[in-house]
């Protein structure tokens, strides 16, 4: 085993390729999500409440607004993800705020999920 300083231990080493890959396409789907966002969001500037609901409630923009929730939650979910490893040294600090980081964005994901499905249905 290699001598390491006093102080640092050894621990597993885990490659960070595939969530590297991960967070790029969904980056690249976020960005083609964030288009149609931005183009919906015109579109029903000048719209009242009601025709603007049923307008985002309609299938195919309620579909494309869940998926733009669920991969930009989950992007957001992998970036935070790698800023708390980075960033946070102590061990069990970094696993509690993995934790609550996961929680809090799960919690955000159902909230979100909710309030989509409460416009669609």
């Amino acid at each position: 085993m290699a001598e390491y300083p006093a102080g640092i231990s050894y621990r597993r080493r885990i490659s960070g390729v595939g969530h590297w890959r991960w967070q790029r396409f969904s980056a690249v789907a976020v960005l083609a999500l964030m288009a149609y966002f931005v183009v919906t969001l015109a579109m029903i500037g000048g719209m009242d409440h009601g025709a603007a609901m049923e307008f985002v409630g309609a299938p195919a923009n309620a579909m494309a607004l869940t998926v733009l929730l669920v991969i930009g939650l989950w992007h957001g979910t992998m970036g935070l993800e790698v800023v708390i490893e980075d960033y946070i040294t102590i061990s069990g600090g970094r696993k509690a705020a993995l934790v609550v980081m996961r929680a809090a964005m799960s919690l955000i994901a159902l909230a979100s999920l909710w309030a989509m499905a409460k416009i669609a249905l």
